[in-house]
């Protein structure tokens, strides 16, 4: 009689695990679901070519393996929207294309993975072989343009556009002289950019205001005058540190003159003092040599290096302006 009243309750361990393990995981799944529905209803739609998925999946379902196909699309373009490119490799070296329109769309597929991936070679490889007939083909023609330039093959880079219809007077046409005027500049030829830039019209908010950028960028180049090695050296060795000065590294050049002059002054000092032989006189002799010659050297190279660091920051320009109209047009 005395048990009737007792009430059942759970044990406290059995709280606890459900607590700690059975609802996380429930959570979990449900969190899982909702955003397997949301991407379904968002992907449900028909894709954007604009992306590069030449297989679009419109109202109602594809039949056959059309179908399976763009589904396996659509969840890879999913994991490259979510940077996962490695995951995303693996499974389009897994496509098996059964059509010229599929196999456009793999080789897009990878171009564009690649190109994430910073392997512009590989990506401008894949690039290339979209077929003419692609929605994608301008696109996959100016981002193996790019890619190719950047790695300094401007040779191929211009060879690409040039074979590239554009057609005359639109968005494309303009992109394309942009493209051809800064690899003209990445390769020193300014008559070849004069070429390009004559048709720059500034009618595309595209392309504006980097054409302007590509003007800024061609009046630097075509007023600066490169500091000449042999020059620098000679200098340097008429007055210590002349040749950095002349380099443009007045500090460096200042600074090295008062090095040597310094030791000269110290070595001419003990020469007065104790004469010829002394040990001295000998040593601070040989360091002001040293420094000397060094100077002369250390002009040289003051003088190449300025070179190139202008020559570098110039390239980044150029590729960066010749960079952002592609993704804003694209």
């Amino acid at each position: 009689m005395r048990n009737q009243g007792k009430q059942w309750r759970i044990p406290a361990f059995i709280l606890e695990a459900l607590m700690t393990k059975l609802l996380p995981a429930v959570l979990m799944l449900l969190f899982m679901l909702t955003v397997h529905a949301g991407y379904a209803a968002e992907h449900g739609k028909s894709i954007n070519l604009q992306g590069g998925v030449v297989s679009p999946v419109v109202s109602g379902q594809p039949a056959g393996d059309d179908f399976s196909w763009s589904r396996e699309v659509r969840f890879i373009r999913y994991l490259i929207g979510r940077d996962d490119y490695r995951e995303s490799l693996f499974l389009l070296e897994k496509l098996e294309p059964e059509n010229s329109r599929q196999l456009d769309s793999l080789h897009y597929l990878k171009g564009w993975v690649h190109y994430q991936q910073k392997e512009l070679d590989r990506s401008a490889e894949y690039f290339l072989k979209v077929s003419n007939d692609s929605p994608v083909y301008r696109k996959s023609r100016f981002f193996a343009a790019y890619n190719l330039a950047h790695k300094g093959d401007t040779p191929k880079a211009r060879g690409v556009l040039e074979r590239t219809d554009t057609g005359q007077g639109d968005l494309y046409h303009a992109l394309q002289r942009l493209q051809l005027g800064g690899i003209a500049l990445l390769k020193r030829d300014l008559e070849q950019y004069r070429l390009q830039a004559a048709d720059f019209s500034g009618n595309y908010h595209v392309t504006a205001t980097q054409e302007q950028q590509m003007v800024h960028h061609y009046i630097r180049l075509k007023e600066r005058r490169a500091s000449s090695p042999f020059v620098a050296g000679m200098l340097s060795a008429a007055v210590p540190g002349l040749g950095k000065i002349y380099a443009g590294k007045p500090a460096e050049g200042v600074a090295g003159f008062l090095y040597v002059a310094a030791l000269g002054l110290t070595a001419f000092d003990f020469y007065r003092g104790s004469g010829p032989d002394s040990v001295l006189f000998v040593l601070s002799a040989s360091a002001a040599g040293a420094f000397y010659v060094g100077n002369i050297v250390g002009s040289v190279t003051a003088s190449r290096r300025v070179n190139q660091e202008f020559n570098h920051e110039m390239d980044q320009r150029i590729l960066f302006d010749m960079h952002i109209p592609l993704r804003n047009a694209f």
